[in-house]
């Protein structure tokens, strides 16, 4: 069986070497995949008594598949709408096991122990029926008088056949957790035909063990022997071996039975209470699962390490920002141009940048023109620039001068650049430099031309980048100038029904609060515009902080932690990854800085300016959040308070003026003048050196002034990525001529996460400003060695393009490789709506993949009678995000209808008379028969199960009390009640005093009692209120209920209060019982499709029908009960594919998952499609 990995979309297959579906072979089965081979360890002593004699073994059912109905299955050029669909997909292919097939095999345990009174043996593992191993969700074995010392699983378990399933034996002491069996790994099944039987040996496994047909058969099923590869045997050596073991065994053997006999008959009398739960064991209780997860660890986290990423030889890395990181150059002589690299861009080339080891193409715009030159680039300038940068690997993007004004200095530097910095639009609007401007400011926001100018920027570089990419590329788009070009390049790929190359989104500013995120108008669509990338990346975690919060509150996303150190957040069936990650910088060209002679040269001369003073150096952009007035102010009053240091001390400042955000920088520029003229008037001209300039330092005048300077004083008030103390600290640390120099720093930049060794401030206090300057200034050189000791390593090992391989070897990793769903589901899932962890890893689960549309097709195809079993809200309709401030119903489903495309697919399935399709929610009666009552031949549920009723076509004779629809359209339908009576008053009277204080107590909540439940809805409270607030009513609900036969479900944003009995798992029993009986037969497709946390439950209830089907036969047969006979009754229904479905990838008790309504729309079209010719179903009279 060749490996495969979960498909990135819908695949398509061709076709592919698979095992036989059953039958009896000629015992070669091929070897176990190696990622599925545990790793080995060393043995443990058993800690549970065994019996080494007897063998190990298991046995398929000889069947083959249902017989096709001789109809062509329809191809994606029949069915044009599923072109795109299934071309940008990867395929599934390679491996023999595939849970897309549909496909189950009952699989019954049997395994030998001598376990001792008042010990109970368990069985846990990956899959769901397994409990996940869970010692507190494990299958519990039982035992008979006769069978004894084999313990066997009560019913068969459902498993996904061909597909590899982990799992372990526990004991149970007195109903408690107890131990798991020592072996040296967990033990391998791979499911084979439709019935098969393991005989296996408590605590006696290792990988090397193979199942192997014996030739035996218990009834139809053949009995499979577990060999070790290296020395095989028979079962007639295995009998005589038993011959030649210890003499004392017969004496053992004799004790336990007595002891069997004894127990087995407290079993039959319930006296040990096997179902008692334990308290929660943990996941990785296994001794063998611990030490295999540490290896698995290992080798993942080898794989974020930067020289561990080897891009693919044929994929091209394309670089995009909105400044090019290039200087032009035009020559006054003859008007020829030239470039070179902005060696102070993050993003340009450098000696060990990642342009060393793949293909990389910069994509970005030229706006260059002379400061004395009003008009545009001609047309001949561009063509030159074009050609000289196409030698850089440099593609230009062009735009007019007003473009360039409205969209950089307009809404990139007027609006977003201080709303990100959490500056209030109020302040921005009203509480500014001076009233002519704030006029001019309001004219702008309210004629849109900014926020148009936004849009088409990042449009027109989008289709550039998309006429060259490929889907094997990568896209890595950088800062807030371009928030929509992922969604731009991601629209276009899928308008040419083409995969979208991989994506990144890397913001160097912070990230607004919630709260000022909120004033942007457009802010929705900047956030959607982001989450069109694999990942988003930031340099500090308050800036993903902010990020994923806005998500939360205003596109209702949710968010979890993964394996490795990263977040996710759960978009449109992606899981798009936060990654924090600092950049470094370039300590390579700063040690050819520092060796240049000018710049030795330079440091000298500011030293012998300043000679025998202290220097503290500031290099800071002139404007209001660098928070220079405030270092001014702390220099005032720190030679008020210390006298003596005037003539010892200076502040050398550097300010630049960027001359983009002039309002500003005037402002701030007056401001420093003003406050520089007062201290040096009071303190003599000499204690402050201050300079403004039009350009930025260069990389060689910021290195002279580091070599110059004691002190780096950064009080920014809010600030994204500032690299320059990280300079200073690498200046002063690798030149043996300076004495190491003390970073002061604000707590509010950025880079404050990454430098430990820096005295860490808060501007805004003058006082403790001072205290830390006084402290800098008086610091002993080995205090200053121990804090250049803890960031010198760092800031040494960790450049520029170790970043961008770190940030790549993730994308890598979630993308690229094989095992990226692990990395996504491996997780222990936090559902921040539901508020409680699923203890549910299911990265190991080879049991859960992406839905393949051809597999399910063919089945579908080959099948004559079907069930669909579908939920409403979430799967056939959109679900509305909870999470959002903003909700438009009690139920979370908008008020819209299923699309138009969605009602004709159900049509097209019902139609076809060997379709049974029911639509199973937990909506009013009322609404669901308002929205889909006109399908007449479509089954519906409501209230979870309540309320039912049948196509119009069918007549169910029963005695459930039935109540008629009123006579107005669109169908005057039969409803069923559900045959149970419960009483409400004793449940009304215990909770109702309870959830009306949480009413009151949480704005926005809503009670609601209705005929099968009580209800309470925080989904229009505040997201995080209502999260605490249902957490602590459910808690309270526990209390006062434990006794009463309800149960509370917890949905998203809802907190309900059902009947044992009520839920979507009983309904859909009794629909699969009921069409059997109709229908004389079971069916042989069943397809199950939910969303939600109630949805789980039909999916179970699924398995259990597909179980029980064996379990229900024996009764009535002649035998003594024991484990043959109940395997003699083996029922070959013709239930031949099962597929259960959830929608969004996250942990779920179904195989298959579809990513979004969209494809639940798009699987329901082809099949529906599929379906137009057959023979309708008679009208209903």
């Amino acid at each position: 069986m060749a490996e495969h990995s979960a498909p990135s979309g819908f695949s398509h297959s061709e076709s592919s070497a698979t095992w036989p579906s059953g039958g009896v072979n000629d015992g070669k089965r091929p070897p176990l995949p190696t990622s599925f081979r545990p790793e080995k360890r060393g043995r443990a002593a058993n800690d549970g008594p065994h019996d080494s004699s007897d063998s190990i073994s298991s046995a398929p059912m000889d069947l083959s598949g249902p017989p096709s109905t001789g109809r062509v299955q329809p191809s994606a050029d029949d069915l044009p709408h599923l072109a795109s669909w299934r071309s940008s997909t990867s395929s599934t292919d390679g491996a023999s096991g595939d849970v897309n097939t549909g496909t189950y095999t009952r699989v019954h345990l049997k395994v030998k122990t001598q376990s001792r009174l008042g010990e109970t043996v368990h069985c846990s593992g990956s899959s769901f029926v397994m409990g996940h191993f869970n010692p507190n969700e494990s299958m519990t074995l039982v035992t008979t008088p006769e069978d004894y010392p084999y313990w066997t699983t009560v019913k068969p378990m459902i498993l996904p056949r061909g597909v590899p399933h982990q799992y372990m034996y526990a004991l149970f002491s007195g109903g408690v957790f107890s131990s798991w069996e020592q072996i040296e790994c967990e033990r391998v099944l791979v499911p084979e035909g439709r019935e098969m039987v393991v005989v296996e040996e408590y605590g006696n496994y290792d990988q090397d063990m193979e199942l192997v047909p014996t030739g035996e058969r218990i009834e139809r099923s053949l009995v499979y022997e577990r060999r070790r590869d290296e020395n095989p045997t028979t079962p007639i050596q295995s009998n005589a071996s038993e011959d030649m073991t210890d003499i004392s065994e017969a004496k053992e053997e004799q004790e336990a039975k007595e002891t069997g006999a004894r127990l087995a008959a407290r079993v039959a009398q319930d006296k040990i209470e096997a179902d008692v739960k334990s308290p929660r064991s943990s996941v990785t209780g296994s001794p063998s699962r611990n030490f295999r997860q540490t290896n698995k660890l290992q080798s993942r986290y080898k794989r974020y390490m930067p020289s561990s990423y080897h891009p693919s030889p044929d994929a091209m890395l394309f670089l995009v920002c909105y400044h090019l990181p290039v200087k032009l150059t035009k020559s006054a002589a003859d008007g020829s141009w030239s470039a070179e690299w902005n060696r102070d861009s993050l993003i340009s080339r450098s000696d060990n940048s990642i342009a060393e080891s793949m293909s990389t193409t910069w994509v970005g715009c030229v706006t260059y023109h002379a400061r004395s030159d009003h008009e545009d680039l001609s047309e001949d300038d561009k063509a030159e620039i074009t050609a000289i940068l196409a030698e850089m690997n440099c593609i230009p993007v062009f735009i007019d001068r007003q473009l360039a004004a409205n969209h950089h200095g307009g809404y990139c530097k007027s609006k977003l650049w201080p709303m990100f910095h959490n500056v209030d639009i109020l302040d921005i609007y009203y509480a500014i430099w001076d009233r002519a401007e704030v006029i001019e400011w309001k004219e702008e926001r309210n004629n849109g031309e900014w926020w148009e100018a936004y849009q088409t920027v990042n449009k027109l570089i989008a289709d550039r980048v998309g006429e060259l990419c490929k889907e094997n590329d990568t896209v890595w788009v950088h800062d807030y100038h371009l928030l929509l070009f992922p969604s731009y390049l991601a629209n276009t790929c899928r308008s040419e029904h083409r995969k979208r190359p991989k994506m990144v989104f890397f913001l160097h500013v912070p990230f607004p609060t919630s709260e000022v995120f909120r004033e942007l108008s457009h802010g929705t669509q900047l956030l959607e515009g982001v989450l069109d990338v694999d990942i988003v990346g930031f340099h500090s975690f308050d800036h993903a902080r902010h990020f994923l919060n806005a998500c939360k509150r205003f596109l209702g996303l949710t968010y979890q932690s993964r394996r490795g150190g990263n977040l996710g957040v759960d978009y449109r069936g992606r899981n798009v990854i936060i990654t924090i990650s600092h950049v470094g910088i370039e300590t390579t060209l700063i040690r050819e800085v520092l060796e240049n002679p000018e710049v030795q040269e330079a440091a000298r001369k500011l030293r012998e300016k300043h000679a025998g003073k202290v220097l503290i150096a500031g290099v800071d952009v002139c404007q209001r959040l660098s928070g220079i007035p405030l270092k001014m102010l702390a220099f005032e009053q720190f030679f008020s308070n210390c006298p003596s240091w005037k003539d010892k001390l200076v502040f050398v400042e550097r300010a630049n003026l960027t001359q983009t955000r002039l309002g500003d920088q005037n402002y701030s520029s007056n401001e420093i003048r003003k406050l520089v003229d007062r201290i040096t008037q009071a303190h003599g001209p000499e204690c402050i050196d201050y300079e403004e300039s039009f350009s930025p330092l260069t990389i060689e005048e910021r290195v002279a002034l580091w070599l110059a300077s004691d002190i780096l004083m950064v009080t920014s008030i809010r600030e994204g990525l500032n690299l320059k103390p990280l300079e200073f600290v690498f200046a002063k640390g690798v030149s043996p001529a300076s004495r190491p120099g003390v970073v002061i720093l604000s707590e509010f930049s950025a880079c404050c996460c990454v430098l430990n060794g820096a005295v860490r401030v808060n501007p805004w206090n003058i006082t403790g400003l001072v205290n830390s300057l006084d402290h800098a200034l008086t610091m002993s050189d080995e205090e200053r060695l121990g804090r250049r000791a803890r960031d010198l390593p760092y800031i040494t090992h960790q450049p520029a393009a170790n970043w961008t391989k770190q940030v790549l070897s993730v994308l890598h990793e979630a993308t690229d490789n094989p095992e990226g769903d692990e990395e996504y589901t491996n997780m222990e899932y936090m559902d921040m709506e539901i508020g409680r962890s699923h203890v549910m890893r299911v990265g190991d689960r080879s049991d859960f993949k992406q839905l393949n549309i051809d597999k399910v097709m063919e089945a579908y195809m080959q099948s004559k009678r079907r069930v669909f079993l579908l939920d409403y809200g979430g799967t056939i309709i959109a679900r509305e995000n909870i999470a959002m401030y903003v909700k438009k119903d009690f139920t979370a489903v908008t008020g819209k209808r299923p699309s138009n495309r969605m009602m004709d697919a159900l049509t097209n399935l019902t139609n076809d008379p060997r379709n049974t399709v029911f639509v199973v929610s937990g909506v009013a009666k009322k609404d669901l028969t308002a929205s889909l009552g006109h399908i007449h031949r479509l089954g519906l549920v409501s209230d979870n199960g309540a309320l039912y009723s049948w196509a119009r076509s069918i007549n169910i004779d029963d005695t459930e009390d039935t109540t008629m629809q009123d006579d107005s359209n669109p169908t005057d339908r039969h409803w069923h009640q559900h045959s149970f009576k419960f009483d409400w008053r004793p449940v009304r009277e215990a909770v109702d005093p309870i959830l009306r204080v949480y009413c009151t107590r949480t704005n926005g909540s809503v009670l609601r009692y209705a005929q099968q439940s009580i209800a309470w809805n925080f989904r229009s409270t505040d997201p995080e209120w209502g999260l605490l607030q249902a957490n602590s009513l459910q808690n309270d609900l526990e209390e006062v209920i434990r006794d009463l036969p309800v149960n509370i479900i917890r949905k998203k944003g809802l907190l309900e209060i059902v009947p044992e009995g009520l839920n979507k798992g009983v309904i859909a029993r009794q629909i699969l019982t009921q069409d059997a009986s109709i229908s004389h037969g079971h069916p042989d497709f069943l397809f199950c499709i939910g969303d939600d946390t109630t949805d789980e439950s039909m999916f179970k209830a699924i398995y259990d029908y597909y179980a029980e089907r064996t379990e229900e036969s024996v009764h009535g047969r002649p035998g003594n009960g024991t484990f043959e006979d109940f395997l003699a009754a083996g029922d070959e229904g013709p239930l031949h594919h099962v597929f259960t479905c959830t929608v969004g990838k996250k942990p779920s008790n179904a195989h298959l998952y579809v990513n979004n309504v969209d494809e639940v729309e798009q699987l329901l079209q082809a099949l529906g499609k599929a379906t137009e010719g057959a023979p309708t179903k008679p009208a209903c009279d």
